[in-house]
């Protein structure tokens, strides 16, 4: 099969969901496609590059909600698009935290957002900062889940050595049952209720 870019790209996805984003290098996504190094640059110049087009390809999968309607539930939408691409995709997510697209897909979504927060009273720096925030709690939660879920190639979360102290740690002993259990899913939509709430309160 001829060496493309698009198998390029397909392979390199591939291999950073099975060995993790700090195993990919040029030599030995060359030896997935059973094809030489050099081959790879007559396609893309260099791992940044590569880099760059992986999260290209999975930022295009990304389907966040825009128009009308009230900005809170969008924004939960928008914030569950990005949950759903995470959990297609736990390994390489991390790139769309780290790299900034000036395209077409990358754009898309942080023009959707600034509506978003537009219509909850953000605006220029303001609005900005807001999206900075709630970037930071959604990027954590997602990286954390994607860390710590089986399904998605993490570790489980190990509990607290029990019996815990109540005299030392009252509080802690008073919630150990929850804290004992970690539902993710329950756990992205409290913190960002908690976060809407706070932007609602402020924005008002």
């Amino acid at each position: 099969m001829a060496l493309t870019r698009d198998r390029i790209v397909d392979a390199a996805i591939k291999l950073i969901e099975r060995d993790g984003l700090d195993a990919v290098s040029m030599r030995k996504l060359a030896a997935e496609l059973d094809a030489g190094t050099m081959s790879l640059y007559n396609h893309i110049p260099n791992k940044a590059a590569l880099l760059d087009a992986v999260s290209e390809r999975i930022f295009a999968e990304l389907d966040t909600p825009a128009g009308s309607g009230d900005w809170r539930d969008r924004l939960r939408a928008q914030a569950h698009a990005l949950r759903d691409l995470s959990r297609r995709y736990p390994h390489a997510f991390v790139l769309l935290a780290l790299r900034r697209l000036g395209t077409e897909s990358g754009l898309r979504p942080v023009e959707r957002a600034l509506a978003t927060l537009a219509d909850a009273g953000y605006h220029g720096d303001e609005a900005v900062h807001a999206l900075r925030a709630i970037v930071a709690y959604i990027t954590g939660a997602l990286m954390r889940e994607a860390e710590t879920t089986p399904a998605l190639g993490g570790v489980p979360i190990s509990p607290y050595a029990s019996p815990i102290d109540a005299t030392e740690y009252p509080l802690v002993a008073a919630a150990s049952p929850t804290l004992a259990g970690y539902d993710h899913a329950l756990e992205f939509d409290q913190g960002l209720d908690l976060l809407i709430q706070a932007l609602a309160t402020r924005g008002s």
